[in-house]
């Protein structure tokens, strides 16, 4: 029996309930408001982690809504893990990276802050071929808006936890390659996945290694940054500038200092999305490869964290 949470969200549950009844129609869904009987939930398709997973004595699969899965930390270990892989998604991130550099290059999030005090002053700036783009993370999107930088004209280097090889792309590893990129990047690109040992990488002491003036984008997990170290490194000009469309608490209440930081752009979380059909057929595909005894697509390696 699959469990649909309710924070899946609306249009997935439809979408999910319909193409399960035509590929797997001897399979039971249900939802919150239907009742169910714990003992019988073998997959759940979800957002938000469940209160108590004990509950759940036959659970199996998990299958996250987004591609995001650190939100699942206390997951049993025994339970399978799977995230949301989407080429459209993918392409979404690359393109507001894409957009967010080039906002960067042209200072525009200082713009946005002197128009709210209508201070005219305007500024310099350099060409695409001058600038180094530091990309942290080379997974899927971060090798696919690699690519795509450099094909724009930027100067691209990446960084990894292991060695990666990229067309027209400088790839470093491990702390001195991390070195090595930061001293190099005129704007820095966060895309890494949310692992204990890299939470908290964007702070003071990696902001104090970047070239001074330099931008960050961050679009990795809101868990990335520290944003006291973020206002100070705006404040006292060794970052120019930045955009965040990450937080670890979402939607950003109206009282949150992160609307207010200097020089910084805020968006709501929009780089990426996964579709309804999407997540649809991956979990679709993956219910009849499970069944007819075939490995599971997108599993995550627990021990890794992605």
């Amino acid at each position: 029996m699959i469990f649909l949470n309710a924070a899946a969200g609306e249009d997935r549950h439809a979408a999910l309930v319909e193409a399960i009844g035509r590929a797997l129609p001897d399979v039971p869904v249900v939802r919150p408001d239907n009742g169910m009987d714990p003992a019988r939930i073998t997959e759940i398709f979800t957002w938000l982690p469940m209160p108590d997973w004990q509950v759940y004595p036959n659970l199996r699969t998990v299958y996250s809504v987004s591609a995001g899965i650190d939100q699942f930390a206390d997951l049993p270990a025994h339970v399978r893990l799977v995230r949301m892989v989407d080429p459209n998604n993918a392409r979404r991130v690359c393109e507001f990276v894409q957009a967010a550099c080039l906002a960067c290059l042209r200072n525009l999030p200082k713009y946005a802050a002197r128009q709210v005090t209508r201070d005219w002053v305007p500024a310099t700036a350099p060409f695409m071929s001058d600038t180094t783009v530091g990309i942290l993370g080379l997974g899927e999107i971060g090798a696919m808006t690699a690519g795509r930088l450099a094909a724009m004209g930027f100067c691209v280097e990446g960084w990894s936890r292991t060695p990666r090889q990229i067309d027209g792309v400088v790839c470093h590893s491990g702390a001195d390659g991390l070195d090595a990129l930061l001293a190099q990047a005129d704007i820095l690109v966060c895309l890494l996945p949310l692992t204990p040992s890299i939470t908290g990488i964007l702070d003071a002491g990696l902001f104090a290694r970047m070239k001074q003036g330099s931008s960050l984008v961050q679009v990795g997990r809101g868990a990335h940054c520290v944003l006291p170290d973020l206002r100070a490194a705006l404040k006292n000009g060794q970052l120019s500038q930045a955009m965040l469309d990450v937080f670890e608490t979402e939607p950003l209440p109206a009282e949150h200092p992160g609307w207010d930081l200097p020089n910084c752009l805020v968006t709501p979380h929009i780089a990426g999305r996964i579709e309804p059909a999407s997540a649809v057929a991956n979990i679709v595909t993956n219910l009849c490869r499970d069944r007819a005894g075939e490995p599971l697509l997108w599993q995550v390696d627990r021990e890794k964290g992605y």
